[in-house]
């Protein structure tokens, strides 16, 4: 899965210029669940302007089931919708930890617990 997440970003990253990162080479399965991601997370327009940066990368070698549908898009680009995207990288990464409600009201009430006592 990593793989298809440091191609997203190379992809959202993108400019014209010739000091981008090559894509790796991935499977048309691999295209077709960086497709699935983006869509989900609503930055297809961001991917689309990222392959047409890359047009004629020789590891760009994405199925026509996905290209079409990719570069038939003409939403915009969001900035929420990327941050979200990135935020979930991150987390997948493990440079944030995701708390559950539950684990931080039971360190709350520990806490509380702790500090009456000293107070005591």
């Amino acid at each position: 899965m990593n793989i298809i997440y440091r191609n997203m970003e190379r992809l959202i990253a993108c400019s014209s210029d010739s000091d981008r990162e090559r894509i790796e080479p991935m499977s048309a399965w691999k295209w077709r669940k960086l497709y699935q991601i983006a869509d989900k997370y609503g930055i297809v327009p961001w991917i689309a302007a990222g392959v047409r940066a890359y047009e004629g990368d020789f590891f760009m070698q994405i199925p026509e089931d996905v290209l079409t549908p990719l570069m038939s898009e003409c939403g915009d680009k969001s900035e929420e919708n990327l941050q979200t995207f990135q935020l979930q990288i991150e987390r997948s990464k493990g440079l944030l930890h995701h708390f559950s409600s539950k684990s931080l009201r039971a360190y709350t009430k520990d806490l509380i617990h702790t500090i009456t006592n000293i107070e005591e």
